[in-house]
């Protein structure tokens, strides 16, 4: 699956694409796993940097199932 967007993405929406609760999410923010903005009170990410956490994952849990 591919975002494309020329904004930013809500925490909300970026953990939905990741397939993760939104608070599992914030955890990876706030541990360095994932970069993301913040504006005012509000987290923001950018589509790549989804993107590219998301290959991460899918290459990490694929390594695991074929080890």
């Amino acid at each position: 699956m591919v975002i494309k967007s020329d904004r930013l993405l809500t925490l909300e929406e970026a953990a939905y694409f990741l397939n993760l609760s939104p608070r599992t999410l914030y955890r990876k923010i706030h541990d360095n796993e994932l970069a993301a903005l913040k504006v005012g009170s509000l987290w923001r990410l950018e589509p790549d940097e989804v993107m590219n956490y998301a290959r991460k994952r899918q290459n990490r849990i694929g390594g695991i199932q074929r080890g």
